[in-house]
């Protein structure tokens, strides 16, 4: 399996990061539409939409750590058929927040893998915009 990890530093406190990767009305605006549908506590479901996939959340400390397992419903043979894992770790340096990424389980021969490893940095640099200006970037999809 294939392991890939992101390092940002975003100039805000873990606590608005966290509220950017959990708050219903702004993940949508860095991750290009993609929405949750969870409450976001560990053990809890989590339901996304474009792309359609479901997952459970399996670690929910707010403003340090989150960590989720997702799997493209319409698509699960993208990677393997497999759930794939999503780990964020933030860290307060200051005025800044090192933000982690760790997306982990990934088949190395999949088609999933082809789709996250370039779309990650344009996710995270992102949400980085939308919190250090108020706008995301308005990259296409």
């Amino acid at each position: 399996m294939t392991t890939l990890t992101f390092d940002f530093y975003v100039r805000a406190t873990p606590e608005k990061v966290w509220e950017a990767l959990t708050d219903p009305a702004l993940v949508p605006r860095w991750r290009f539409g993609m929405s949750f549908e969870t409450d976001w506590q560990a053990g809890s479901p989590l339901v996304s939409r474009s792309p359609d996939g479901t997952g459970t959340v399996a670690e929910s400390v707010p403003g340090r750590r989150l960590v989720y397992d997702w799997s493209q419903t319409d698509q699960p043979e993208a990677n393997g058929g497999h759930p794939s894992t999503i780990s964020f770790h933030l860290g307060p340096m200051g005025e800044v927040t090192h933000l982690a990424v760790v997306h982990s389980d990934l088949d190395p021969d999949g088609l999933f893998l082809k789709v996250v490893r370039p779309g990650w940095p344009m996710l995270l640099s992102s949400l980085k915009s939308l919190l250090e200006t108020g706008e995301p970037l308005p990259f296409r999809r």
